[in-house]
């Protein structure tokens, strides 16, 4: 064998090898990640089954959870601009984000898991967060350059987490296979990792301890919620490195 032809084997044993590694490395972050959401997401479910098969009972789905979530962040959007109290905005706020923590309980422990209730309970998520930072803003406990950067982080993970389903959807597929895809990426790359689950905990429980500050103007309030929405940054960037390596 010449010496050029056994560089270019070499060379093609040495990609199949990284390529090996890619595969190997990107199993082992997914069954990581998938155990301890599993995990999680069990806990959470076994907490809280007594209240979502009480729901179920009643006829009360997960997605009717989600819609009431989006009812209470435009109630709070229309107390905000009607005069009322911050702190019956906060309590509204509160609720929708209760709202978060139930519809997916009551959809796994009842049976009812659905597309259509995985992407509506991201959207409610981002609304909700969103009109919370326009507030904190308004009020002045976060300036635009952290807003930004929360939100730059954000729509950074955002677009690496859909950049390949909507490339491979906008190309056009037929109806089966494009349904196939849909469902696939609802009830697989669309569920929150744990770091993804840290994350958002530590924005939300931040923006709740800003909030509490401007009612209770106690030095520690501010100073927990500012840690949290420190470590909400921290996660965020670790959030899109975990998505970046899934997705290579």
């Amino acid at each position: 064998m010449e010496k050029p032809q056994i560089k270019e084997t070499f060379k093609k044993i040495k990609e199949k090898g990284r390529e090996e590694r890619r595969k190997i490395k990107k199993l082992v972050i997914k069954r990581k990640d998938d155990f301890l959401t599993a995990l999680e997401k069990n806990w959470r479910d076994w907490a809280l089954k007594p209240l979502t098969v009480f729901f179920g009972r009643i006829g009360v789905s997960a997605n009717q959870i989600t819609y009431a979530g989006f009812l209470l962040i435009a109630a709070a959007i229309g107390m905000f601009f009607k005069g009322y109290s911050l702190s019956w905005q906060l309590i509204i706020l509160v609720l929708a984000a209760v709202s978060d923590g139930i519809d997916g309980p009551t959809a796994r422990n009842n049976n009812n898991v659905t597309i259509l209730g995985t992407w509506l309970d991201h959207i409610r998520d981002g609304v909700l967060v969103a009109w919370a930072s326009t507030l904190l803003y308004i009020y002045g406990l976060l300036s635009f350059q952290i807003i930004t950067l929360i939100w730059t982080l954000q729509f950074l993970l955002i677009w690496i987490t859909l950049k390949d389903f909507l490339i491979r959807y906008l190309k056009g597929l037929p109806a089966e296979d494009a349904e196939i895809l849909v469902s696939h990426f609802s009830l697989d790359n669309l569920q929150a990792s744990v770091i993804g689950r840290i994350q958002f905990f530590c924005w939300t429980v931040g923006y709740l301890f800003l909030f509490l500050s401007l009612i209770n103007p106690e030095p520690i309030l501010l100073a927990i919620g500012q840690s949290l929405i420190i470590l909400e940054i921290i996660f965020a960037s670790l959030n899109i490195l975990e998505s970046y390596q899934k997705s290579i």
